[in-house]
């Protein structure tokens, strides 16, 4: 099972740039059984949220402009056509997933002396500041923003400003952007590497054959195992945002699967060494039948308890972008492993992972 996820293989269009990129999101936030898909700063774009106001029309104009001229394609929302598809998902939410920066525009329409915020707008500034996209807030400067968007780093522009003010704007936005996806791309590890640094350090890559396969085989974890020091890791790698929520369920399921496995192994323990037990019996009353050989349930027992013994501590482990935030995440993965005594959670502190008093250098350390 790799560790790209299965969705983004199947569904995406454009399979080359996800096999260089695990920044994708695969599942909507908002209808939870909705297959998104979509990755993150894919297009060289930027999203335009604004009222449909004619007024604006030629700051509409000068920003397509100038975001042209730089090689940036400018995305208006309210101009944006999707027929046939998902009105929400294909104009508004993937387009801003996929673009590189995002404009609002915060001007309210006047009517009757009064200002009226333009809702569409303000859900869309919530949606670009949840994804974490950056943006350029412009709002006219004889207007009040919002009080709960006051603190917010925004342009305020005049006819005699706005030029200016977009130039530098739009100049710190591709600078920005720039630099953190090169940071991502310098600091994001390819499977093969991970692997590779984990075979050195003596772990196994488990087979289809595994018995503990069943547990993770429809997960975002992998199955090793360290024949040196006789133990098992399931282990999962975080590049983005977008996997934290995944791993949280996987984790809930695979935890609760081996413990199932671990009970069946016990309770077959118990049953096996009852039939031992009785053939023991039977070998004594019956000296004739001691030319028997040994009776099955022995190498049985044997296998069954050698699982168990591997069972007593198990390793969950994640390497974590360093990047990424996740204090929550990290939360949330030790209440989920604290119901259970068997489990140790072990994250990558920076660039190096410690299992069981291996180190493994994950990350080069010039990064």
């Amino acid at each position: 099972m790799a560790w790209k996820d299965v969705y983004e293989l199947l569904y995406s269009n454009n399979s080359s740039l996800l096999a260089e990129s695990f920044n994708a999101n695969a599942n909507c936030f908002i209808r939870k059984e909705h297959k998104c898909g979509k990755i993150f700063g894919a297009s060289k774009s930027c999203f335009i949220a604004c009222p449909t106001d004619d007024v604006i029309e030629p700051i509409l104009e000068l920003i397509s402009e100038k975001l042209t001229k730089v090689g940036i394609e400018p995305i208006i929302a309210v101009k944006e056509r999707a027929y046939g598809q998902d009105i929400f998902c294909t104009k508004i939410c993937g387009k801003i997933i996929e673009s590189r920066f995002c404009v609002v525009i915060l001007d309210d329409t006047i009517k009757d002396s009064s200002n009226i915020p333009n809702p569409n707008v303000y859900y869309e500034y919530g949606l670009m500041t949840s994804l974490k996209k950056h943006i350029i807030p412009l709002q006219k400067e004889d207007l009040k923003l919002a009080f709960n968007i006051q603190s917010y780093d925004t342009v305020k522009y005049n006819n005699k400003n706005i030029g200016f003010e977009l130039d530098r704007a739009i100049k710190e936005a591709i600078r920005i952007t720039e630099q953190k996806k090169k940071i991502e791309k310098d600091i994001t590890l390819n499977d093969k590497t991970v692997l590779r640094k984990l075979e050195l350090a003596g772990f196994v890559l488990k087979e289809d054959n595994w018995f503990l396969n069943p547990v993770i085989e429809d997960t975002k974890f992998k199955g090793f195992g360290h024949n040196e020091n006789d133990f098992y890791l399931y282990l999962g790698k975080i590049d983005s945002e977008n996997d934290f929520i995944p791993y949280v369920e996987d984790l809930d399921i695979i935890l609760y699967r081996t413990e199932k496995i671990f009970n069946e192994l016990t309770s077959n323990l118990k049953n096996l060494e009852e039939r031992k037990k009785h053939f023991d019996s039977e070998m004594e009353q019956e000296p004739l039948k001691r030319k028997i050989p040994t009776h099955p349930a022995i190498r049985q027992i044997t296998e069954n308890q050698d699982k168990i013994n591997k069972l007593q501590t198990l390793y969950i482990g994640f390497i974590i972008n360093p990047i990424l935030d996740s204090t929550k995440f990290l939360e949330k993965v030790n209440q989920i492993c604290s119901k259970y005594k068997r489990y140790k959670l072990i994250v990558n502190e920076e660039n190096e992972l410690i299992i069981n008093d291996i180190s493994i250098e994950i990350f080069d350390s010039n990064n």
